[in-house]
């Protein structure tokens, strides 16, 4: 026990603070319930917070705001990273990270290639939902962002007010990521992204 206790607050002292673990990480250091008395202690010290289940925080501390804990995009992209997965956001999430809401979903849906599950992070609950590898043909973070948000709003609620916010997240695409993987949006989507496109070209 003391080995694996000394061996695991070794590797957590030495990482950054605000560095993200999960209970796998340390499966060198012994067996899984020796692992998770160990972290259960660090965590009953302060030395880590845990965010769920076998997902542990080294906390970053600032004098006026106290803890300061990552953001559900930072969390989902750990899981992906650790899992080799590939993972998109959409919905809600996709509007919040464009600045088109400023209301972080309480509910974060992310397209994945790798297993589907939901985990509970505090109050909130990040969603990977298994897809095909087609989801994935749109490369371009921030072009994947742009369509996903307009298939949330729906081609029947499209407004005139969305179409201006919207316009300059379309408007910092690279020309050839328009002409290469737009084509693999929805057609009424390559329509709108295109006028908007074309509108800042002229």
């Amino acid at each position: 026990m003391k080995t694996s206790k000394s061996q695991i607050e070794t590797k957590i002292l030495k990482s950054s603070r605000g560095e993200i673990f999960f209970a796998d990480d340390f499966s060198n250091y012994g067996s899984s319930e020796n692992i998770r008395q160990v972290l259960s202690r660090l965590e009953k010290e302060d030395i880590l917070y845990r965010l769920a289940q076998g997902i542990y925080l080294k906390p970053k501390k600032d004098a006026l705001l106290g803890t300061i804990y990552p953001n559900i995009e930072e969390v989902a992209k750990e899981i992906a990273k650790r899992d080799k997965a590939r993972i998109a956001p959409t919905g809600v999430m996709a509007l919040y990270l464009l600045g088109l809401t400023t209301q972080i979903p309480l509910k974060a849906v992310y397209l994945t290639d790798g297993s589907q599950r939901e985990i509970k992070i505090g109050k909130r609950t990040i969603k990977f939902k298994k897809t095909v590898p087609k989801s994935f043909a749109i490369k371009d973070e921030l072009l994947h962002l742009i369509v996903q948000s307009f298939k949330e709003v729906g081609q029947k609620d499209i407004s005139e007010l969305f179409l201006k916010q919207i316009k300059n997240a379309v408007q910092q695409l690279e020309k050839t990521v328009v002409e290469s993987q737009l084509r693999y949006a929805a057609v009424w989507i390559q329509k709108q992204i295109t006028n908007l496109y074309q509108k800042d070209i002229d």
